[in-house]
């Protein structure tokens, strides 16, 4: 995609030249800490940062074929160009397909990978709750039971909290628990969020890319709340850690409003993600506008930050004229000071992480 304007630095507000890093050591003279360039392996259909480690976790959507040197994850580390792997397990080395339906970020660079594996001929292993330290070791491997997961996530002590649908499901009016908490020997210590609280629609939690117009599904934990963001129902749940919910944020209407203030009649949300003080970012682009269908087609960019209480907070928006599609970054994580990081493609190969504040 290209941009008319510079919007890359206008969103990101960063005046630092990038900092070229090599795949295998570190760059001698790196000309600033908030920007590095990284060499990937693979087009990733999952990005997430780790900020505590500096590292960048990639991880295809989709791998078939399996086979032996098909790796589930790589990791980078976006300082000093070192990488690790994360392998698929052995047991599923001779396995169709596999689908990775989400990934998270834990404490101390574990990483909590959602999957499921297919060994065809309708031999199907499962939906399966990966978890790897700090050193790729695969420390817990759980089945899922019958869940299309959306969204996962991990607390500081190493808790694992699934937010999915059932696979079987017969009516939206059933009852079952679609957010899962289970601790760090696998036994399930919450269920929670019941399905029949979204009758009205038709798969709240969705594939975990979500819908154009809404963003993806995203879960989140933090000291004070577990919050869950359902973008095909189009809401915000905040949850105490006892599982009760505290409140329900349309985010469908704040956003409509938005719109609307603007001048606008569409509405796209691009990325989205959890801030560490659990404010939901949504980055994405609104069009059609509805003073002059005449003028050349213009679209506005956002970037906007979603309280827990309800509150919307523009940070960032901008025309794009003349453009088919605005030039956004893609959102994939933040700084422990809640600053945004963002990963852009820069040539065959490589990708440019920023960090900063919009």
């Amino acid at each position: 995609m290209r941009s008319p304007v510079s919007l890359t630095a206008a969103v990101l507000g960063l005046a630092l030249t990038v900092a070229s890093v090599s795949p295998h050591h570190r760059d001698q003279g790196p000309q600033g800490n908030n920007s590095f360039r990284v060499h990937v392996e693979f087009l990733p259909g999952w990005s997430l940062w780790d900020d505590s480690r500096n590292e960048v976790i990639t991880s295809p959507s989709y791998i078939r074929p399996v086979g032996p040197s098909a790796r589930l994850a790589m990791i980078y580390d976006a300082v000093s160009g070192a990488k690790r792997s994360i392998d698929i397990p052995q047991d599923f080395s001779a396995a169709q397909f596999i689908n990775v339906d989400a990934i998270a970020v834990g404490p101390e660079g574990s990483v909590l990978i959602a999957c499921e594996v297919n060994f065809g001929d309708g031999l199907f292993a499962g939906d399966r709750l990966l978890l790897y330290d700090n050193h790729s070791t695969l420390t817990t491997n759980l089945v899922t039971p019958d869940y299309d997961v959306g969204a996962v996530a991990l607390d500081k002590v190493g808790n694992a909290y699934v937010v999915g649908d059932h696979d079987d499901e017969l009516s939206s009016g059933e009852s079952y628990p679609l957010l899962v908490k289970y601790d760090s020997y696998g036994h399930t210590t919450l269920e929670t969020l019941p399905r029949s609280l979204f009758s009205n629609v038709d798969d709240p939690v969705g594939d975990g890319f979500g819908d154009t117009h809404s963003g993806a599904t995203r879960l989140t934990v933090n000291e004070k709340a577990i919050e869950v963001y359902l973008a095909p129902a189009n809401e915000l749940i905040i949850l105490n850690h006892r599982g009760e919910i505290q409140s329900r944020v349309s985010v469908a209407s704040r956003l409509s409003e938005f719109a609307k203030t603007n001048g606008y009649n569409s509405l796209h949300v691009d990325w989205d993600e959890f801030s560490p003080s659990g404010d939901l970012w949504l980055v994405g682009r609104l069009t059609d506008a509805e003073d002059n269908h005449a003028a050349p087609q213009s679209f506005r960019s956002f970037v906007l930050r979603l309280t827990s209480e309800g509150e919307l907070q523009v940070s960032f928006n901008e025309i794009v004229e003349g453009a088919p599609y605005p030039f956004l970054p893609q959102l994939i994580g933040f700084t422990q000071s809640n600053e945004p990081v963002a990963l852009l493609h820069q040539g065959s190969g490589y990708f440019i992480v920023r960090k900063g504040p919009y």
